[in-house]
């Protein structure tokens, strides 16, 4: 089924009539842009006061990025970026786990959008049989044992247009694919404003839950979307590839990984992927 662009613009009152009324006490401000450079930086750029609880979305990134200064292609009107900025009380280590909370709060409001078999790669990638549909890019500013305020930025391929070889889609290296193609039928029509509504429900919720508990309130949910515990990886860095197999997170989020010829280390940035023996 085509789903007319114009209709799916993103547009601010579509979106919140789609919320929840405890979302709209939550959230002070929405803003949405037909272009910027990424909305992580549209953010970050506003004045501190007005970084909590604002949602920024975009309707294209000239300069969209991923963990590790990757580039993450933004075309126009048919995907979600979008950054929510949220003020955290005190500066905590317990930031470090802010990504994979982000994750399962993403991967929640897929699942209500009717998403099946999809979970999480660490730290933050959604996979659906392997292809990339969603990518998270937390940064946090701190100012000592003051408060810490987060930036928490989704990239979610909804209806990407990649049939075109001159599209930046048709480059990304990596194996990638859009919710509309998972999703069941009669469901695929789903516009972006619905989407994008869910998404500040399950995160605003997420992040409440989390400051209040912390991220061993969603340790069981994680056991269940992890991607990685069990399987054997390939590790790259340093111009080389090492191998291991998955053990868990530790208490920080890092990666715990029994590393061939080396034993368990904890990683805590790396490029991972599941390699097949």
């Amino acid at each position: 089924m085509q789903h007319s662009a114009i209709a799916d613009s993103l547009a601010e009152i579509r979106i919140r009539e789609h919320l929840s009324l405890a979302t709209r006490g939550q959230l002070r401000e929405l803003t949405v842009l037909q272009e910027t450079d990424s909305t992580n930086s549209a953010l970050a750029r506003l004045p501190a006061g007005r970084r909590h609880a604002h949602a920024l979305l975009a309707e294209k990134q000239t300069a969209g990025r991923g963990r590790r200064q990757r580039a993450w292609h933004s075309p126009a009107g048919g995907n979600i970026y979008l950054s929510l900025g949220w003020r955290f009380a005190r500066q905590s280590a317990a930031l470090s786990t802010l990504p994979l909370v982000a994750a399962l709060c993403l991967c929640r409001a897929l699942e209500r959008a009717g998403l099946r078999g999809h979970g999480v790669k660490w730290p933050n990638d959604i996979l659906v049989s392997g292809s990339k549909v969603a990518g998270i890019l937390v940064e946090t500013q701190s100012t000592g044992a003051g408060p810490a305020l987060a930036i928490i930025g989704i990239g979610l391929n909804v209806r990407m247009p990649g049939s075109d070889a001159d599209h930046p889609a048709a480059i990304i290296d990596r194996p990638w694919t859009d919710l509309a193609s998972r999703l069941p039928e009669d469901q695929r029509s789903i516009s972006r404003n619905r989407l994008v509504a869910l998404l500040l429900e399950e995160l605003l919720a997420g992040l409440v839950r989390f400051e209040a508990a912390g991220f061993e309130a969603f340790q069981g949910e994680w056991r269940e979307r992890d991607l990685l515990t069990g399987k054997r990886l390939r590790l790259e860095g340093n111009g080389g590839f090492r191998y291991g197999r998955a053990i868990g997170i530790d208490h920080d989020g890092g990666l715990e990984v029994d590393i061939d010829g080396y034993g368990p280390q904890v990683l805590y940035a790396a490029d991972v992927s599941v390699h097949d023996d």
